[in-house]
């Protein structure tokens, strides 16, 4: 039966090889007759250009008129003449046409395959001919294309040969390169070709009888073969089952110890190696397989893992789990034979070779992945500690100080204990950073970060807000007294100096301080209130610490309200103007009055300026500000000048910011050009000690504005640090006693001392003197009896706006002011 199959199978191989070869050789045939055709095309079309060219060539070098009589040698003539006689001499079996698409002869017009074919070449410009097949005939066509000398004939009319354009109106404006025409060459079928077939029919016929003989043959002797096969495949199979086992074994052995795996693979058999591949060899760096297979397995590991464990005993343990389970996998740590210690996965499968239970173990290299994975968590750690800390100081940043708040709450109350939270802010330090530059600032950062770490416990966190702001989180509190202790250590130690490139810089800061649970048990609640008792620290002056009081919700609250509109306070005209009058106290003559702006905010009512510059200031709008007072009120001053009163002098307070805008004098200029201000009805006021910050800038600064004719006054004179040698050089004309000096008058000695002493001084210097602040008989009297005439105050008049002025002070022709 087997052997019929295969004969069948044989049978039908050979039917089909014989097939194919019939209808290879069959292909061959056409594809002989298709070349044959091809090449006579080829050689027609050849011999027609060259018989064009010829005559072409004839009539353009003899210089041959284009007549009646010669026009029709013209080749398109003559050679549409020869192809039908030699299409007639063949009996039409070939047939050569000439043809266009535009004939000047309807003759040569193009039939529907031939217009066809004119298309094709058209759209396929690199097509130089095309032979197709089209029922019992043969086609090659051949575009015929503009040449140079074609022109003549074919180019702009007017440029045409004068017989040529006499004669045809059509068939001209070709371009060099266009298709003119198509050369068609039509061949039929003929007797030859159906003797070739005639053949191939032939051979055909007696390769199927041979096919038939040859397939009884081939039967007969596969009959005969079978019976012979039957008896030796009998003999065959008790060998094969004997034999088929040893090499399953053989191969299962091959396959498990394959040479070329990635991974290094032994085969241990009762604590013995008894096969390797190369790998392995490489892996642990023995220079030969009967080197590696006669090292003990306990030579392979270092005498502890990674766990602590002695490495004999728990490789006894992954054995016997691997025989148990059928396969354990498990890291462990290796030392190859130069002693190096690397780490591998070990896959453990239990095995039967020649009937023994061996394992088969399979080694892999994991150290460069446990060196990625490593990479990769020191990378996590270096990004998670940068998410969580401060970048210049390396202080847990507002993220992780939240975490850890509210952590301390909850231990604050498992344990039934108290925390406190403090919010510090440096006194003064964007002084700092504008001064001396954000590098300077950033070092002083980081020295008080060094400073306070110094001063609270292990369990305490410190932690870095932003800019100059820092919280300490004081866990486990006992006593509430280590608050106020911890806060006075702070201060001591931020009180002292810091030497930072060759500056001598002092800080102070104020913080503020709230407590858990007495002030409340929400973190977000103890930071409000913590940040509101550091506002009230600084309302305070300062460099101290205050304890959240409930009262101060009303203050943060107000604070924060306020700062959120300031900036829509310009814009929405709610900042006005009142003008407090200067009076020559010995006279009774008004000589001028300061400029002071008012808040009529629509939520909160008026505003006092102490309660908003410092946020202006904070905001960057201080400028902005100052600007819309000095021109709203040079305005108000210009009118009255008009109007023929006299306001006498006006009063500016200049900001240091103002001062230090690279376009403040520009704009001064600008303003009271624009409003026609004289500059002698305007006097600025400095800050005394915001001015001796930058001295030498602010001389510059204040020298150009001297010399356009402004008077300059030092404001709150004696509460700064003005250097005399400074003093000389500044371009001051006045200088304003502070109010703190006159509230003592006359019964305080050390306020008569002071005001004595300043007095005396404007008068060393010639300097006018002004006093403010004053209040009542006994201050004027005083202050006229030593020698300052100019004052200001409450006495006369408190700051109000325009209307009230002109009603108090310009009701008498001599604007005589007299006690309020």
């Amino acid at each position: 039966m087997r052997n019929m199959r295969l004969f069948l199978l044989f049978a039908l191989f050979l039917f089909i090889t014989i097939s194919y070869r019939t209808y290879e050789q069959y292909h061959h045939i056409k594809d002989t007759q298709k070349l044959i055709v091809l090449n006579e095309s080829q050689a027609l079309a050849t011999f027609i250009s060259a018989f064009r060219q010829t005559y072409q060539d004839a009539f353009l070098t003899n210089h041959i008129d284009v007549n009646e009589k010669t026009i029709n040698l013209l080749p398109v003539k003559t050679i549409t003449e020869i192809s039908d006689r030699f299409s007639s001499s063949v009996e039409g079996d070939i047939v050569i046409r000439t043809v266009s698409d535009r004939p000047r002869n309807s003759d040569n017009m193009a039939n529907n395959f031939e217009l066809k074919m004119i298309r094709y070449f058209k759209d396929h410009p690199k097509e130089k001919d095309n032979f197709i097949q089209e029922e019992d005939a043969f086609y090659y066509t051949k575009p015929f294309r503009i040449k140079a000398s074609c022109l003549q004939c074919h180019g702009k009319r007017e440029d045409a040969i004068p017989s040529i354009r006499d004669k045809y109106t059509m068939a001209y404006d070709y371009k060099l390169g266009e298709i003119r025409g198509l050369l068609n060459i039509e061949i039929k079928k003929r007797d030859f070709f159906a003797g070739m077939y005639s053949n191939f029919t032939n051979t055909l016929i007696v390769a199927i009888l041979i096919y038939v003989i040859f397939l009884i043959i081939i039967y007969l002797l596969a009959r005969e073969i079978r019976q012979k096969e039957e008896k030796y495949t009998r003999d065959l199979e008790i060998d094969i089952k004997r034999k088929t086992y040893e090499i399953k074994k053989q191969k299962d052995t091959f396959e498990t110890l394959f040479e070329k795996s990635s991974d290094g693979i032994l085969i241990l058999d009762e604590g013995k190696f008894i096969q390797c591949n190369e790998k392995i060899v490489e892996m642990l760096h023995y220079n030969s397989k009967e080197e590696m297979l006669n090292t003990r397995p306990f030579e392979l590991s270092p005498e502890f893992q990674t766990d602590g464990r002695r490495s004999e005993e728990k490789s006894e343990e992954m054995m016997a789990l691997a025989f148990r389970n059928g396969k354990h996998q498990f890291e462990w740590v290796h030392t190859k034979a130069n002693g190096e210690n690397f780490m591998a996965e070990i896959t453990l499968t239990a095995i039967t070779l020649t009937n023994r239970n061996v394992l088969h173990v399979i080694w892999r290299d994991i150290s460069e992945k446990k060196k990625a994975q490593q990479e990769l968590i020191d990378q996590k750690d270096i990004l998670d500690y940068q998410a969580h800390h401060d970048g210049l100081t390396g202080l847990p940043n507002r993220i992780l100080f939240n975490d850890r708040m509210e952590h301390g709450i909850e231990l604050a109350k498992r344990h039934h204990k108290k925390l406190a939270l403090f919010f510090i802010d440096l006194d003064h330090f964007k002084q700092i950073n504008d001064s001396l530059g954000h590098q300077v600032g950033d070092k002083v950062l980081i020295a008080v970060t060094e400073r306070l770490k110094a001063k609270i416990r292990k369990e305490d966190t410190l932690a870095r807000l932003g800019g100059d702001e820092f919280t300490i989180i004081m866990e486990d509190l006992t006593k509430v007294e280590d608050v106020s202790l911890l806060a006075h250590k702070i201060q001591q130690v931020l009180t002292q100096p810091i030497h930072i490139e060759g500056h001598t810089l002092y800080t102070s800061c104020s913080i503020g301080i709230s407590l858990y649970p007495q002030d409340d048990t929400d973190a977000n609640n103890l930071i409000k209130y913590a940040d509101a008792a550091m506002y009230k620290a600084k309302e305070e002056g300062r460099n101290n610490f205050q304890f959240y009081a409930s009262e101060m919700t009303e203050f943060a609250l107000e604070r924060m309200a306020m700062k959120s509109s300031l900036r829509n306070a310009i814009n929405n005209e709610e900042f006005i103007i009142y003008y407090q009058p200067q009076v020559n106290a010995a006279s009774g003559k008004l000589t001028g009055m300061e400029a002071l702006i008012r808040w009529q905010n629509p939520d909160i009512g008026l505003i006092h300026p102490h309660k908003f510059i410092s946020l202006a200031e904070e905001s960057g709008l201080i400028i902005e500000i100052d600007r819309w007072v000095m021109t709203t009120a040079m305005k108000q001053f210009t009118q009255w000048y008009k109007e023929g009163f006299e306001p006498g002098v006006l009063a500016l307070n200049l900001s240091m910011r103002q001062l230090r805008s690279d376009d403040f004098i520009e704009i001064l200029q600008e303003s009271m050009k624009a409003i026609d201000f004289k500059p002698e009805w305007l006097e600025l006021e400095v800050t005394e000690g915001k001015m001796m910050k930058k001295p030498e800038e602010s001389i510059i600064k204040l020298e150009k504005i001297s010399q356009m004719g402004i008077e300059i006054t030092i404001d709150d004179f004696g509460t700064g640090y003005s250097s005399l040698a400074y003093l000389k050089r500044l371009p001051v004309s006045k200088l304003k006693i502070d109010q703190s000096f006159i509230q003592g008058l006359p019964d305080d000695k050390e306020d008569v001392a002071i005001v004595k002493a300043i007095i005396a001084l404007a008068k060393s210097l010639d300097l006018e003197l002004i006093a403010e602040g004053v209040e009542t008989d006994a201050q004027k009297e005083f202050l006229l009896s030593s020698g300052c005439k100019h004052i200001q105050g409450y006495y006369y008049a408190e700051p109000v706006a325009a209307e009230e002025i002109e009603k108090k002070c310009f009701t008498t022709s001599d604007h005589i002011l007299n006690k309020k």
